[in-house]
């Protein structure tokens, strides 16, 4: 099994999400897969329709894979889109598919696919200059969440108590909006400083993990403070988490469930969901479950070693000697 992870920054541990590209570097090492990360900027993006398989990285071109998986997330570019779509082109399998990193990497566009195929969402706004107090205050109310459209590991997130704050955040806001994108979102009081993140791989739910804030912040992101820990959900919760990852088109996703007085509303769903704290509450090897999981879609049996290079120079050594009708034997030694 042959496997490109695609990822936008340094591979350094105090880079956000690098922890989680080494964790599969690691796996694939373990269950001999050739895995090579590689950065979608450094591409070069040839389409021609007279060609065949084409991908070129740094000057020089990369032999086909069984599979590509994107680790870009909310941050994902225009080129890192058309990289993916290049590929997809050529037949070449996703975890998970541009159409769907595209679609949940934008909140709004994420609420907007999930309220129309009837999965409960907390009530939202678009944020538009300039601010509407009046608005915000009549539909949602206060405490009232706001959101960046485009943010992760909950930053760009905070809650505005009243109209007061609110106020303040809109002055500041309207000073800034050439260049903010923003939502206002119904707080979920019965959820305050907790959640479940489900991690839903090929139509199941295979773990989840209940977070919680430790010093009373209404978020719970294991990456802001937030303590997670081992969860069983309820046969409705699993089913709610699948059925996001199925409307949206997820492959893999990490879906972030609100616990409403109600019952259950949908927080958001990422494409690339971070997983330390899920692997640590839950004993589990995500990368280990995802490639599996590849190998039964793709159908490639459970033992697929790729050939090293010089196994591969030795072969063509041997068949060199075959061919030879010299009469004395040319002997090849393996190096040890």
């Amino acid at each position: 099994m042959y496997c490109w992870l695609l990822f936008h920054r340094e591979l350094r541990r105090d880079v956000p999400e690098a922890a989680e590209v080494m964790r599969f570097q690691q796996c694939a090492a373990e269950a001999g897969i050739r895995l090579d990360v590689l950065n979608p900027r450094d591409f070069e993006l040839i389409v021609d329709a007279a060609e065949g398989w084409s991908a070129v990285y740094q000057g020089r071109r990369l032999a086909k894979p069984d599979l590509i998986i994107p680790r870009t997330g909310s941050e994902t570019s225009y080129f890192t889109l058309a990289v993916l779509r290049h590929f997809e082109r050529q037949g070449v399998a996703m975890v998970n598919s541009p159409a769907a990193v595209e679609a949940v990497a934008d909140k709004l566009q994420t609420l907007q696919i999930l309220s129309g195929a009837g999965i409960p969402i907390p009530k939202t706004i678009l944020g538009k200059f300039p601010v509407d107090v009046g608005v915000i205050e009549r539909e949602l109310g206060f405490p009232v969440v706001v959101k960046t459209l485009r943010g992760t590991r909950g930053n760009g997130v905070l809650l505005c108590a009243n109209r007061e704050q609110f106020n303040d955040l809109a002055t500041l806001l309207d000073g800034a909006h050439t260049s903010a994108d923003f939502i206002f979102q119904q707080y979920v009081k019965a959820s305050h400083g907790r959640d479940v993140r489900v991690l839903v791989i090929n139509g199941r739910a295979v773990a989840a993990m209940e977070r919680r804030s430790t010093d009373g912040s209404f978020k719970s992101n294991i990456s802001l403070g937030g303590v997670g820990t081992a969860f069983e959900p309820p046969p409705a919760m699993a089913e709610l988490a699948v059925r996001v990852a199925n409307t949206l088109g997820l492959d893999v996703a990490g879906v972030d469930i609100l616990l409403d007085a109600e019952g259950y509303r949908i927080c958001e769903a990422n494409s690339s969901p971070g997983f330390q704290g899920l692997e640590k509450a839950c004993h589990i090897s995500v990368p280990h479950a995802i490639f599996s999981a590849m190998r039964d879609r793709l159908g490639l049996p459970a033992s697929v070693r790729r050939r090293t290079s010089w196994q591969r120079l030795l072969d063509s050594l041997r068949n060199a000697v075959r061919l030879d009708s010299r009469p004395t034997p040319t002997t090849v030694r393996e190096p040890t």
